[in-house]
């Protein structure tokens, strides 16, 4: 029995970090179009890209999960519970409640993409009607060029730069009499100490 569960769990870390692997690397690609899009002009056809990436990598892992429990099944059925559904399954709604996923499939509630072309149709007119990043700019949204993910940090820092400068500048400020001495106050213009 030992023997089984031991090829069982190794039969179920292999396909694991099979999964684990095609999804950080798929997800690595879709992180790279994304980066791509941000600095490109074809933002729209990229951002498609890694999101269709993005998708096929959790339908992967999904799937390649749900293969890992069919095979550590197989091995040890006393064990290991069968998977619910079919592991190549990629509907949420095999024998789960309604919007929640089935034991072993995937979550996508997360998904925002539009479900009708009414839906569709509003996302399109909200993307053309987007301001540019000149305009963006010009309300002090945006700090820097689109693309430049420092601009932000940037700004900041320089701004509490600036603010070191005015701070120093009023603690080495000059006294009331050294003012009188070059001349810049008149004796009776000195504040009297409270």
């Amino acid at each position: 029995m030992s023997n089984f569960l031991n090829q069982a769990t190794e039969a179920a870390s292999n396909v694991a970090n099979t999964a684990v692997n095609t999804a950080s690397n798929l997800a690595t690609q879709a992180s790279n179009l994304a980066t791509q899009a941000a600095n490109s002009e074809t933002a729209a056809n990229v951002t498609s890209q890694a999101k269709n990436l993005g998708s096929q990598a959790t339908a992967v892992a999904g799937s390649l999960a749900g293969q890992a429990q069919a095979q550590a099944h197989n091995l040890v059925p006393d064990i290991v519970p069968a998977p619910s559904g079919t592991a190549t399954s990629t509907s949420t709604s095999s024998g789960g409640a309604k919007g929640e996923p089935a034991e072993g499939e995937v979550d996508r509630s997360h998904d925002l993409s539009p479900k009708n072309e009414m839906d569709k149709a509003k996302f399109e007119k909200l993307y053309k009607r987007r301001e540019s990043a000149d305009e963006l700019q010009e309300k002090g949204i945006l700090k820097g060029a689109p693309g430049d993910v420092m601009a932000g940090k940037r700004a900041d820092l320089e701004k509490a730069m600036n603010k070191d400068i005015l701070d120093q500048g009023i603690a080495q400020r000059p006294q009331p009499e050294e003012l009188v001495q070059k001349g810049i106050l008149n004796p009776s213009e000195v504040p009297t100490p409270r």
